[in-house]
């Protein structure tokens, strides 16, 4: 009898043990260059089946442990996966936008190609196309095909992306100050999904201030812009 008692209290213990290894964790997940909401979010704990997906703001809220790990996926960005830090209340998280890198393909013509004209090549006029530049054949002006291949664009598209990243690093650092969102709750006494809503906006109407890199600036624009977002939404009611 003693033993069955001990088991079942065991059991209880084990229980209140697991759930208060447990938090629930919040986030938006956000577009790495334009910083607006990506909704539709695939958030799935990594090696199970258990998930959510973000809502029109881009915000998730998932059940997790310390030693976890969510793997976010959406068509058309790059998957990430991010492990849990229980020092955070929010995560703000970033999708790069896929780059597919193309390989280059030399093309040669077939030598019979050469011995007759193709009547769709014929020239109506004499004139020369792209203004009187050809490609170079040992002199003369020149057109450099290679600026405008896929691979080129995709080369130089990949490098911007890169460059953006390091303009929003500060940003981002502020936004997921956990002291800085407890602080624009309290001053304006919003909920947190009101704290998310203002944020996107803010995301989507202030890029010159999240791509700026200065601390005060986007400290000053961003409680600027909660102030004027609550006032308004009060006056609406």
């Amino acid at each position: 009898m003693r033993l069955k008692f001990f088991l079942v209290a065991l059991f209880f213990v084990a229980i209140c043990f697991s759930a208060s290894a447990q938090k629930t964790l919040k986030g938006i997940v956000v577009d790495s260059i334009t910083l607006n909401a990506i909704p539709n979010v695939s958030v799935k704990l990594k090696g199970t089946l258990y998930g959510t997906i973000t809502n029109v703001n881009g915000v998730f809220s998932i059940k997790v442990k310390e030693t976890d790990t969510l793997v976010f996926s959406s068509v058309g960005f790059d998957r990430v996966e991010l492990p849990v830090y229980f020092g955070d209340d929010v995560m703000f998280v970033r999708l790069t936008q896929q780059v597919i890198m193309l390989r280059e393909v030399t093309i040669t013509g077939r030598p019979e190609a050469a011995k007759k004209e193709l009547p769709s090549l014929k020239l109506k006029s004499k004139s020369l196309p792209w203004g009187g530049a050809m490609p170079n054949s040992g002199g003369g002006a020149a057109v450099n095909l290679d600026y405008f291949s896929k691979r080129e664009r995709e080369k130089r598209k990949l490098a911007k992306l890169n460059a953006e990243l390091a303009q929003t690093q500060t940003y981002v650092e502020i936004v997921t100050n956990t002291e800085v969102k407890q602080e624009l709750m309290d001053r304006f006494s919003i909920s947190d999904s009101t704290y998310y809503k203002i944020l996107t906006h803010f995301n989507e109407q202030h890029q010159e201030v999240t791509h700026s890199g200065n601390q005060g600036d986007i400290l000053t624009q961003l409680f600027s812009f909660f102030e004027a977002e609550v006032r308004y939404r009060r006056y609406r009611r």
